[in-house]
């Protein structure tokens, strides 16, 4: 009776140390050795070192990704941080698929140099992690391109920017937005940033020093937060300097806040 009592412990143990193997077998993955909830990725670990990454502009790359889950998972493009877009290819992952996710990290010209750690978010209806956070962390270092001499245009103060209204598109309530003015001022005297006014919702985060030096560049960050109304949205920013001639000028932020994404969104879908 012994006998048979210990070749049934025996057999249990087998049977539990080749489902444990099974278990193993699936979460090992050489080429994707990082498992959150269903999906693996082709890094070492939550955080990924990217090295130096000059301010002003945007750096570009992917990562593999493959589906060891026993469902399909489909991923949701956007913006993951304040300053990251995600996108996947493809948007969605049958079991054992793979596909790669594409990283797009803008180095705006505000940021302080030095070590950053920059949150990834990753969204998806995956059962066992919706939400999946990695990590880049960079260098951030000063461009020298972004500050070449620029061409003196009058023998007063002059501000110049490089763009004057912006398009956000579509974006969803609830959703934080920042976006970044450049200017320089094209004049051989100094230019004086007397004040800036936003309309209700906008908020300047990002302040240029008050005087800018001839040939000199400066920014204005404004962080617009969508939490109340829907529809076609209107924001300004109003910039008063001593430049005669343009004194006052006025920078416009447009685009639609929607409730619900479509099953297919339409380029122009808007809620009014």
């Amino acid at each position: 009776m012994k006998v048979k009592y210990d070749i049934l412990i025996l057999l249990l143990f087998t049977s539990l140390l080749s489902a444990y193997c099974q278990q193993d077998k699936k979460l090992v993955d050489d080429e994707f050795p990082l498992l959150i909830g269903d999906i693996a990725f082709a890094v070492d670990s939550l955080e990924t070192v990217v090295g130096d990454l000059p301010k002003g502009e945007v750096f570009e790359f992917n990562i593999n990704i493959k589906n060891l889950g026993d469902r399909t998972v489909s991923f949701r493009d956007g913006k993951s941080s304040n300053f990251v877009d995600l996108a996947y290819t493809p948007p969605k992952l049958s079991p054992g698929q793979r596909g790669s996710m594409n990283v797009k990290f803008n180095v705006i010209k505000e940021l302080p140099p030095g070590r950053m750690s920059v949150e990834l978010v990753v969204e998806s209806d995956d059962k066992k992690s919706p939400f999946k956070f990695l990590y880049l962390i960079a260098n951030i270092s000063e461009n020298p391109s972004l500050y070449e001499e620029k061409t003196v245009i009058d023998t007063v103060p002059r501000i110049v920017f490089d763009h004057y209204n912006y398009d956000f598109g579509h974006i969803k309530k609830a959703k934080t937005f920042y976006h970044a003015f450049l200017f320089t001022n094209m004049g051989s005297k100094d230019l004086v940033i007397k004040s800036i006014e936003t309309s209700p919702g906008c908020k300047v985060v990002g302040w240029p020093n008050k005087v800018i030096p001839s040939e000199e560049n400066g920014s204005i960050v404004v962080r617009l937060v969508f939490l109340t109304n829907y529809g076609v949205q209107h924001h300004s920013v109003t910039i008063h300097t001593n430049d005669p001639v343009n004194p006052d000028i006025i920078l416009g932020i447009h685009g639609s806040v929607y409730r619900k994404s479509p099953p297919k969104r339409d380029p122009d879908f808007c809620i009014e």
